[in-house]
């Protein structure tokens, strides 16, 4: 296999993902499929951004919202496999996949009882765990312990690890984008963990990779203030991939290549993977679900029973906004992910005790957050040592912070109008890919945008294509005969411009022209695929170095972008430009003579 599949099948889905969603509102629409509001409630976002009384509601949203999203989501992961190459043996693995979708669009359209739908889950669950040999065999906890489990307990536990998936990702999913974000971010940390240990793209490319992609294409439209809710098709489907997937990676499953064919099949390779580290990468879902449960449990409530005591309905509780709380919840889902995945990362480090700080931070969070008062974040807020004030919100800035902007703005143009200094004459692959990008971006500027996410998505692609070109080579200036590395002065305004953004992002944190939407918190993780690629490529084109340039330049961006409306627009033509020099420089023989 090589990586284009990656790129393939990522595209693939995500395009066909984003093509059906308004294709299923209008469905919805007609159909009158609709997520209906708590009646005579409001909501605490609505309380804290319009100053109304708060009544207690479980729904975050106050006006009917379609609920057939997970329709593209799946149609557009199974047109994406079905398209390219789908491994023979998971035909099961998908199929009761499918069930499990079809079980959520039957509870989409009619209600079902909580009895029933934890009936066919069981049933779906034991099946593929069966028929699959997904049983659990051995849990590890560090190198030196690790327990074989019998078969039966195994089936046992593997039934349970599905099930638990699937009711944690149908809880977490109460604001905008929270999970579909979740489940993105979640997929995307075991790929990373997986890869570190085995280095083989191969189950990666046809499990989740699809779903990066058609989650992505569906949370353009999910975002808050939503068009369109996943409902219970996609949220079942979405866990039931999920906990299959964990179990995959716990049990050391890869996907090999014979005649032709890809078998799933278990990796003859001893690989490391920590329990702790994998249950880090999906903390939020996990540990709120089972907090929630054993307070029901202790109440002598039904454990099932939905309420308002998750981590996301605190966070509004507590006095964040609907886009404020989602964004938190991504950051902690990133933050715990790490400190899991830390000691696979750098395993030379003896970082075994960073997964047991991570279970104990996500478990004191979650707790903790029920524990504060209402609009406590609210109250905090009015202390100018912590936050900056309300009165001080709004589009005035001081004259300090209007020089910093510009000089966080002219950092950010001098990076990317350095390709001419830095790319040279660079692979002929990467130039192709240039004036792919190029042209495309002169197609689309022009065209009226309703929001950034597009503009978003072209620039972070376009962007990361000019890092890699500028990589390319090494560029030495002489100085009265000393010779410097011009990549090393690079590097130092990366640098400037990670420190300088942040805590710009600090001091104008409560303005109201800061303002980050979730989904350009998600494109910003992005770069991270580049992680993903396949170890020549890797080490051929120095992707660590990238992503992480990456990284910081889109975050840069994006606090940069919604005080100036023409900043991305000069963005646009910046990219444009140095793209184009790379095209005419390798493909063209465009030369400078000095």
């Amino acid at each position: 296999m090589s990586g284009i599949y990656t790129i393939l099948i990522f595209f693939t889905s995500f395009t066909f993902s984003l093509l059906l969603v308004p294709l299923m509102i209008y469905l919805a629409k007609k159909k009158q499929i609709y997520d209906l509001p708590d009646k005579g409630e409001i909501t605490a976002s609505d309380s804290i951004e319009n100053n109304i009384p708060f009544t207690k509601s479980r729904r975050m949203h106050t006006q009917p919202i379609p609920r057939l999203g997970g329709v593209a989501i799946v149609a557009g992961f199974f047109i994406s496999v079905s398209i390219w190459k789908l491994p023979s043996n998971m035909a099961l693995i998908y199929c009761c996949s499918f069930v499990m979708f079809a079980l959520g669009l039957i509870d989409d359209i009619k209600t079902l009882t909580a009895k029933i739908r934890l009936c066919i889950q069981t049933i779906t669950a034991l099946t593929v765990v069966f028929f699959s040999n997904l049983q659990i065999q051995n849990i590890t906890f560090s190198s030196d312990i690790t327990f074989t489990i019998p078969y039966i307990l195994g089936i046992i536990i593997s039934t349970f690890i599905i099930i638990g998936s699937i009711n944690s990702i149908n809880m977490v999913d109460g604001l905008d984008g929270l999970a579909g974000g979740v489940v993105l971010i979640g997929i995307s940390l075991l790929s990373y963990l997986h890869f570190l240990s085995t280095h083989n793209l191969n189950l990666i490319i046809v499990f989740s990779i699809p779903i990066i992609g058609a989650i992505l294409g569906f949370l353009k439209y999910n975002t808050h203030p939503s068009s369109i809710f996943m409902g219970d098709s996609g949220s079942n489907w979405l866990g039931f991939m999920v906990g299959v997937f964990l179990i995959l990676i716990l049990n050391n499953e890869t996907v090999s290549e014979h005649n032709s064919r890809w078998i799933l099949e278990n990796s003859t390779k001893l690989n490391y993977f920590p329990i702790l580290s994998v249950l880090l990468c999906l903390s939020i879902p996990i540990f709120d679900t089972a907090h929630v449960i054993i307070l029901r449990l202790i109440e002598g409530k039904n454990p099932l029973k939905a309420d308002t005591r998750h981590f996301h309905h605190s966070l509004i509780k507590m006095g964040f906004t609907h886009a404020q709380s989602v964004i938190i919840v991504y950051f902690l889902m990133i933050f715990f992910g790490i400190l899991g995945i830390l000691p696979i990362a750098y395993p030379q480090y003896n970082l075994n005790w960073t997964p047991i700080v991570g279970v104990l931070l996500s478990i004191f969070c979650i707790v903790f957050s029920v524990k504060l008062t209402d609009g406590f974040i609210t109250q905090l807020s009015s202390y100018k040592f912590f936050l900056v004030s309300n009165s001080s919100a709004g589009p005035k800035i001081t004259l300090f912070l209007k020089y910093w902007e510009h000089l966080n703005r002219y950092t950010i143009y001098l990076i990317l109008l350095a390709t001419p200094f830095l790319a040279g004459v660079v692979p002929k692959t990467i130039s192709l890919v240039a004036a792919c990008m190029a042209l495309i971006m002169i197609c689309t500027i022009f065209i009226k945008k309703s929001d950034s996410f597009f503009e978003s998505l072209l620039i972070a692609i376009a962007s990361t294509v000019l890092l890699i070109a500028n990589n390319s080579n090494v560029i030495w200036i002489e100085i009265f005969g000393t010779k410097y590395n011009l990549q090393h002065a690079y590097n130092y305004l990366f640098i400037w411009l990670l420190f300088s953004t942040l805590f710009f992002f600090i001091f104008t944190f409560k303005r109201k022209y800061l303002i980050i939407a979730p989904t350009d918190f998600l494109l910003a993780i992005l770069p991270l695929i580049l992680l993903l690629l396949p170890l020549e490529y890797q080490t051929e084109y120095k992707l660590n170095i990238i992503a992480l340039r990456s990284l910081v330049l889109f975050a840069a961006l994006r606090t940069l972008s919604k005080r100036h409306s023409r900043f991305f627009y000069k963005i646009h033509f910046i990219c444009i430009i140095a793209l184009a020099w790379i095209a005419l420089t390798t493909l063209a023989g465009l030369r400078l003579v000095y």
